[in-house]
């Protein structure tokens, strides 16, 4: 097998973790990144909005892992952002299609993130890969994303990521912050879904796709074991502030100050993750007890 992984978003978050764990495995990999990257990886700069990659040497590699996109996030959903979020994933993808239209490349798997936002604001109904969009700026904007990779030179297997945990970024540090100072805040009513994986297990499902060669097509990216939002910090208080002291955020209070941005915390996606598990991938850290004890050392 040839054990070379190029990546698309390799410095953010699950990048560098799995850039990590490939590495450890003894895989070649490299970075497409819009800057020269600060570390030991092999780094080609790229400019998706111009449609630019400052060399062809990329192709050679074998397989290549999309993790790009604005951080949906970081700022304000105001119009310009949120046009800026869409564009940013599909000139990504506009991008890579015109570079592999070419027959000089070498690259034979392809695996594109996309997120659970897909099946927007669900209730309590399960979702499974084969249900519809929902509704919603996060639903419009992963179909926007998923349609983009439609009809690719190269086939691709597509993973709708849940809340990804580690302390180094994503929504754990959010969420755990209050209870340094003796607060643990349950958002809205507390009932809506959280489909959660930890990052280790996140990257080994990557890094299984690739090696057992896993058909193309939709995964959902979360663990099997998905828990209310109130459920999860009380977990997430048990495991790092006992004393703290929890309380309710309303609903209201969350749709005045974030607005539709509120849609990241209050949206209830009860995800499952049956179908990765059907091609063999086992978790280590199946439950969110076991996920937090690992991540915070407990």
């Amino acid at each position: 097998m040839d054990k070379s992984v190029v990546i698309a978003g390799g410095s953010g978050l699950i990048g560098k973790r799995l850039t990590e764990l490939l590495v450890a495995k003894n895989y070649s990999v490299a970075w497409l990144s819009r800057k020269t990257s600060d570390t030991s990886v092999k780094t080609f700069q790229w400019n998706p909005e111009s449609h630019s990659i400052s060399d062809n040497e990329w192709l050679k590699y074998k397989n290549l892992i999309i993790l790009s996109g604005e951080n949906i996030a970081s700022h304000a959903w105001t119009d310009d952002y949120k046009n800026k979020i869409i564009d940013s994933r599909v000139a990504v993808a506009k991008t890579l299609r015109s570079a592999l239209s070419t027959e000089n490349h070498s690259i034979t798997k392809m695996i594109a993130a996309s997120a659970i936002g897909y099946y927007g604001d669900g209730g309590e109904k399960f979702f499974s890969e084969n249900d519809h969009e929902g509704k919603g700026f996060l639903s419009f904007t992963t179909k926007k994303w998923e349609d983009a990779y439609t009809d690719f030179p190269i086939d691709v297997t597509t993973f709708r990521i849940g809340v990804v945990l580690s302390k180094n970024g994503g929504a754990l540090p959010e969420l755990s912050f209050p209870m340094k100072f003796g607060t643990a805040p349950t958002l809205g009513t507390g009932k809506q879904m959280v489909s959660w994986i930890h990052l280790d297990d996140l990257c080994n499902m990557i890094i299984h796709t690739i090696e057992n060669n896993i058909t193309t097509g939709v995964y959902n990216a979360v663990g099997p074991q998905p828990v209310s939002h109130a459920s999860f910090i009380a977990c997430l208080r048990k495991t790092i502030a006992p004393w703290s002291i929890p309380f309710p955020v309303p609903s209201f209070i969350l749709r005045l100050i974030l607005k539709e941005k509120s849609a990241i915390v209050l949206d209830s996606t009860n995800v499952s993750s049956k179908k990765i598990s059907s091609t063999g991938f086992k978790f280590t850290f199946p439950n969110l007890t076991s996920a937090l004890k690992n991540i915070y050392g407990k």
